[in-house]
């Protein structure tokens, strides 16, 4: 029996700043991925959902694979050729610094050839050199009754921008992404695909990212129970601390209907005899099906979300303005109601 023969499923090329990303079938056909923008500085990881591509912005988006192992052999392809591609321009540097060596030497060099030819130089070899100064040449006199204005440019040469200090919530997204953020997870809430809503109706809102074995979490909890009497509540779960035992609590909770979210999710950390039961699943629908499919890609984007978005940590506290919310204003109710009537207009200019 012939064994088949072996082929590289994907291929990936890089032309000028654009990398290609290429699936080629095993009769041969060739169809074209994605293409990404090298200037984005983008990169690459494995998710459950496939490949993810994450760039300087904030933008991500996941190429998936079909075939098992494709996620490995397609991360392992792009990772070879921004190899290559890193080697390539090592290459061409250090080619042109030599270059740029060798002419700043010849021109060293000829430079001491001439200043000795001119001390050596016998007199009355060389042409005479005037030790007289240039005349003055004064510009054309303006004609009378001219009035004479300074020339100003017509582009003012802007100050120079003094270096932004490091933010002080310790949350290094840059200023034009943190501006956009609002929205876009807005704009995922009204999915109801990804989220557990506290509260709805107020007219601010706190995006929370949070793990349910997560121990500070544990403890913020009951001030975001109270906050929602405050401000609609939403929260994007993730499973960045308890990995797979927060994946299995997470999934069941996802899968059922909005309304019913919030009490599985604080179920989760119901306080029973033997203190809080972090991670422990909730009471399920029927209906609700504990692998459900919809639910396992919702949180993975979730957690693509959370490291797109450099969050530091659990639990993360997000103003639908853009500003971190600290946990000590999010536990004086009177600190939160000033909190959330200093409104601020998100700026993008940085």
């Amino acid at each position: 029996m012939r064994a088949k023969s072996s082929y590289a499923p994907f291929s990936v090329y890089i032309r000028d700043n654009l990398l290609v990303v290429q699936r080629t079938g095993e009769n041969g056909g060739v169809r074209t991925l994605c293409t990404v923008d090298l200037r984005r500085q983008p990169t690459f990881f494995l998710s459950d959902a496939g490949v993810v591509c994450c760039d300087k912005l904030g933008n991500v988006f996941t190429v998936e694979s079909s075939a098992n192992g494709g996620n490995d052999q397609l991360l392992a392809a792009l990772s070879g050729a921004q190899l290559q591609q890193a080697e390539k321009w090592r290459s061409r540097w250090g080619t042109r610094l030599t270059m740029a060596g060798a002419l700043l030497f010849v021109g060293v060099m000829l430079g001491v050839y001439l200043a000795q030819s001119r001390e050596v130089a016998p007199l009355g070899m060389g042409p005479e050199v005037s030790l007289a100064p240039p005349p003055l040449v004064l510009p054309p006199a303006l004609p009378p009754h001219t009035n004479a204005k300074a020339i100003r440019p017509e582009n003012p040469v802007p100050a120079q921008q003094t270096r932004t200090a490091a933010p002080e919530d310790g949350w290094a997204l840059p200023a034009s992404v943190r501006a956009t953020l609002p929205q876009k997870l807005k704009s995922a809430a009204d999915r109801q695909l990804f989220t557990v809503n506290y509260s709805s109706g107020h007219d601010r809102t706190l995006y929370v990212f949070a793990d349910p074995n997560c121990p500070n979490c544990r403890h913020l909890e009951p001030a975001l129970v109270a906050a929602a009497h405050l401000a609609n509540v939403v929260v994007f779960p993730v499973a960045v601390i308890g990995r797979e035992k927060s994946i299995t609590a997470i999934t069941p909770v996802l899968c059922l209907p909005p309304e019913q979210r919030p009490a599985a999710w604080q179920a989760l950390f119901t306080v029973g005899t033997d203190g809080l039961q972090l991670g422990k699943q909730p009471p399920v629908d029927k209906k609700a099906d504990s692998t459900c499919d919809v639910a396992e890609k919702a949180l993975g984007v979730n957690e693509v979300a959370y490291q797109a978005y450099r969050i530091p940590g659990t639990p993360w506290v997000i103003a639908d303005d853009g500003r971190y919310v600290p946990q000590a204003v999010l536990r004086d109710p009177a600190q939160l109601s000033q909190f959330l009537s200093e409104k601020e207009t998100p700026d993008a200019t940085h």
